[in-house]
């Protein structure tokens, strides 16, 4: 049995809003070029944890199509948005685990295309409606439900990016922390003479 949606672009953007909930400007396309990479690791990150949670609790049956878009939807955009924004990233407490994160989309590539979601050779999603819409919510669940690992690792991972995030600043390797010298330059800094070898 498929699933049944009469999604509004409103409704999707309602729960999108909700997950970006420290950050919300994060949540729009418009607004991200505005915003420090920092930031938008921070939130993306924290949004990615929570959509992995929330697909991991959801109910997956027909009558609750709109939810499993809408949250599969809010799954591949944040993820895409945290691969962008984490691009930029220098610290191993961050590069790590979004690598990590990466290999797990990978190694269910097949899954998810089995849904809908394809992994492009650069570790995009793309989301394709029609083979979300005709796949059973069974079939959904066994990927992204508390049955299965992925959500739980997704979580996980995404978890670890946002603490680092909160510590490291990801604009120049100049403000990341070096615990050998003892000397942390404050975030925000735009010195470029800082000897980043000390």
């Amino acid at each position: 049995m498929n699933i049944n949606v009469n999604s509004s672009s409103s409704s999707y953007n309602f729960i999108l809003r909700n997950y970006y909930s420290k950050n919300r400007d994060a949540s729009r396309t418009v607004m991200r070029g505005n915003i420090d990479d920092k930031l938008l690791v921070t939130a993306d990150s924290d949004a990615l944890s929570k959509i992995a949670k929330a697909l991991r609790n959801i109910e997956y049956s027909a009558d609750n199509g709109v939810g499993i878009y809408n949250n599969v939807k809010a799954f591949v955009d944040t993820y895409n948005n945290l691969a962008s924004s984490s691009s930029s990233a220098i610290s191993y407490d961050i590069t790590h685990p979004n690598k990590l994160l990466k290999s797990l989309v990978k190694s269910k590539a097949d899954e998810l295309e089995d849904i809908g979601i394809t992994v492009s050779a650069s570790g995009k999603l793309t989301l394709k409606k029609e083979t979300l819409l005709q796949s059973s919510p069974s079939k959904i669940s066994k990927i992204f439900s508390s049955d299965s690992e992925f959500t739980q690792k997704v979580k996980y991972y995404s978890s670890k990016i946002y603490t680092a995030s909160n510590l490291i600043n990801l604009s120049t390797p100049a403000d990341v922390f070096t615990p050998s010298s003892g000397t942390n330059v404050p975030d925000g800094s735009t010195s470029t003479t800082i000897d980043a070898k000390v």
